[in-house]
């Protein structure tokens, strides 16, 4: 959560410039722990017990009126607990940013994956999150989404909501043209305790890698990446943590997107695209970004889609070419720091 003090800013590099408090950290406790356990009875959801400190809270009080902060901005539903009448009496605007809207992952999570005869009591969580997000939306005085139909979803509690996309730092994010007339490297990054991306990746290697020329390779990089199931494969480099993620990038010649539940925006294809990795993905995803098929991405529509294109974009430099350029342009206009960065710092100044 940023904190933003009582001296207005121009843009937003100012916030990065010595505004920003630290509140503090403290270590989550084991899912099953007693106290957690008594959270779930009480009626929260296990993210509320898991997330919410008091201890925090009453640091962030204490923070903000030392500092005479303006605006508390909180990122990501898992934060966002923290919004409390206590300070809009401090009179504080509370901004809540969100990546996603959490219930709805897990409402498609246990939809299409969880046995019925537990289902109930996923669904009872399910609905216990969101209660306590559209409240927490209710709540603050400002909302921002990554995407416009997340826009169009939280207008519903919320009316002053805005849209403010994930960006890249393109000075950091160099551009590199494919430059191989057959490409065989595949690469695909994320987190793996995140459910979402352990679906995905898992399908994806059953339902298309598997049916790929052997000669085709793929890296795959991520927190946790050694309980997937197929990390002893030898056509897989499985990396836990990588201190660069340039290198992959400049190592790959192809970007995989498999990803099927969820919303909100890939922080990694949109540096797959500043960087000039081609990338092909599942066409849900690229419509929140409001990238094109066959100009500066590729869609796939099912498993036999995927495996066609990958197919014709390793073997395809023109190709590859043409689609790296494209969406370099693209992500220059759309999803800059300098372009987001001032969109954000708009917004702040308005509510204060």
């Amino acid at each position: 959560m940023d904190l933003q003090h009582r001296h207005h800013h121009d843009d937003v590099s100012h916030r990065h410039g010595g505004a920003v408090e630290t509140v503090g950290t403290e270590l989550r406790t084991n899912l099953l722990a007693p106290q957690n356990l008594l959270g779930l009875i009480t009626g929260k959801s296990i993210f509320k017990t898991l997330y919410f400190s008091s201890r925090i809270a009453t640091d962030l009080l204490q923070i903000i009126a030392d500092k005479k902060v303006d605006i508390v901005h909180f990122e990501s539903f898992y934060t966002a607990f923290y919004i409390s009448d206590e300070i809009r009496n401090l009179r504080v605007k509370q901004v809540f940013g969100t990546e996603n809207i959490e219930f709805k992952l897990y409402q498609e999570y246990v939809t299409n994956n969880v046995n019925p005869i537990i289902k109930s009591t996923f669904n009872q969580q399910v609905n216990r999150i969101k209660s306590e997000e559209t409240l927490l939306m209710e709540k603050a005085d400002m909302c921002f989404a990554v995407t416009a139909e997340e826009v169009k979803f939280i207008k519903q509690y919320n009316k002053n909501t805005f849209q403010i996309p994930n960006g890249v730092d393109m000075d950091e994010f160099k551009f590199d043209k494919p430059n191989k007339s057959k490409g065989a490297n595949l690469l695909f990054v994320g987190n793996f305790s995140y459910f979402p991306n352990v679906e995905a990746i898992t399908s994806f290697y059953d339902n298309v890698f598997n049916k790929l020329d052997p000669s085709v390779r793929m890296t795959v990089i991520g927190k946790k990446v050694g309980t997937l199931p197929f990390v002893n494969d030898l056509r897989i480099e499985a990396i836990e943590f990588v201190s660069d993620i340039k290198e992959a990038y400049r190592k790959a010649d192809v970007l995989i997107s498999p990803v099927k539940i969820g919303g909100g925006t890939n922080f990694k294809v949109l540096e797959s695209m500043a960087s000039g990795v081609p990338v092909i993905a599942l066409k849900g995803r690229m419509e929140a970004v409001g990238a094109e098929d066959e100009k500066n991405v590729t869609i796939a529509d099912n498993d036999l889609d995927f495996k066609n294109k990958i197919e014709k974009l390793l073997s395809d430099l023109e190709l590859r070419q043409k689609l790296a350029t494209n969406a370099r342009k693209f992500v220059e206009e759309k999803y800059s720091w300098e372009k987001i960065g001032k969109d954000l710092a708009k917004a702040w100044n308005e509510l204060v």
